[in-house]
């Protein structure tokens, strides 16, 4: 089965189907597919280890790892699984299509869909449904606001050009902005792409983009004629300088109607500055869960550049409203995260000792077992204090370090060099 990509979906908020081929629709794409089946994208496989495997006082303890490539790395290490919870990721909206999967990430709680999905596939009826993606492993003491900085920015947007975005609805909304409320708003938008260039003096040069990014590109400046004067593009920005650019913003824009949880949307909210997005964002893989929770933002009422204008001189001229750090530590940030996978997989309900539902985090017997095998505490190795056994990327790297665990924990290694060997 091949994915087929649901561009129907990008732009049109009402899609005249019941549901639950809207959920099909959406479930028949998984960014799986491409990590998987494609060997030059086995060196990009990202390889996630939220909780280690321990071993204390005579207990052992299965740690849980996420990637968007679980398919690979079992039939490749096949002996993965005596250490770890696989949790697969499908990068997208989209149920994960692993079948060597011990977890799902599903984005949101939907009992609905759920539901459906395990009517339609019996053989996932005790799958373990985690509300969760990739997206919300973010960590919320190194993306933060950065202290006594100037908002001189109205809005940034950190996205893709590609058609999925809506950035010309965007364009227009700033133009309907301008026609409505008599300025002209201050934009950064920051496509994320390293083979556009911006020089010094503002000028953005996109041609080195591939032509799904370059054609919406040129479309918005069809829109606005004089580009520069309403969007500042940057090309890319460093993760480390991120905080710095949410935190000197008023509000965050997502033009998007579907797609995956969304980085930059925990990410803003992290920062404490509010997030716009439609309510049609998601809206039929989440049912009724929320996009953010609180006072963190606004959701723009209808798919119309004069409604996205609205919204952000509602959020813009009233940032004393809006909470969205605060709000997103209550539900979100690294504890909360291996809190939620571990109160789904019913292995650490049996077999962690002194488990309390929500209290992973904070487990007195995993911290003493953390430390004692890695001389860590189970806090400082959740937030990357030992990078280099808990977040790599490519298969080789997969390899390195699951030889350490493997060698750590006594498992006799295992390669299946044929898998996928062209």
């Amino acid at each position: 089965m091949k994915s087929v990509w649901p561009e129907q979906y990008h732009n049109n908020p009402n899609i005249d189907k019941p549901i639950e081929q809207i959920w099909a629709d959406i479930d028949g794409y998984t960014f799986e597919e491409r990590y998987e089946d494609y060997p030059e994208l086995h060196s990009k496989i990202p390889f996630v280890i939220p909780l280690p495997p321990v071993k204390y006082e005579g207990k052992f303890l299965k740690g849980v790892c996420f990637s968007c490539g679980t398919r690979v790395l079992v039939e490749k290490f096949p002996e993965i699984k005596e250490l770890f919870n696989v949790v697969a990721n499908s990068m997208f909206s989209s149920y994960p299509w692993s079948n060597v999967a011990d977890a799902y990430f599903t984005c949101y709680k939907n009992e609905a869909r759920e539901r459906w999905y395990k009517e339609n596939h019996p053989d996932k009826k005790d799958m373990p449904m985690i509300p969760l993606q990739d997206a919300d492993f973010l960590n919320e003491y190194y993306i933060a606001p950065v202290p006594n900085t100037e908002k001189i920015y109205d809005v940034i947007c950190v996205s893709t050009p590609f058609p999925v975005k809506n950035l010309p609805l965007i364009a227009k909304a700033l133009l309907e902005y301008e026609r409505k409320y008599g300025r002209v708003l201050k934009v950064v938008y920051i496509i994320g792409q390293p083979s556009a260039k911006r020089y010094e003096d503002g000028t953005f040069d996109y041609s080195g983009v591939i032509d799904y990014g370059k054609n919406v590109l040129k479309e918005v400046d069809r829109i606005l004629g004089d580009t520069r004067k309403y969007i500042d593009f940057y090309p890319w920005i460093d993760y480390k300088d991120l905080p710095l650019m949410y935190s000197r913003s008023k509000c965050g824009v997502l033009g998007s109607l579907i797609e995956g949880k969304n980085r930059f949307i925990s990410e803003i909210q992290s920062c404490n500055t509010p997030i716009i997005v439609f309510k049609d964002f998601n809206k039929y893989s989440r049912g009724d869960f929320p996009v953010f929770f609180g006072n963190s933002g606004e959701y723009v009422p209808e798919f119309t550049p004069e409604s996205l204008a609205d919204t952000i001189h509602k959020v813009i001229t009233n940032q004393d409203a809006y909470e969205p750090r605060k709000n997103y530590l209550e539900h979100y940030g690294r504890k909360n995260f291996i809190d939620t996978i571990v109160d789904a997989i019913p292995y650490y309900r049996e077999n962690l000792p002194g488990y309390e539902p929500k209290r992973t985090h904070d487990n007195l017997w995993l911290d003493l077992a953390c430390y004692d095998n890695y001389q860590v505490s189970y806090h400082d190795f959740l937030y990357d204090k030992k990078t280099n056994l808990s977040h790599v990327v490519g298969l080789s790297n997969v390899e390195t370090l699951l030889k350490y665990y493997y060698a750590k924990f006594g498992i006799k290694w295992k390669y299946n060099d044929s898998v996928f060997k062209k």
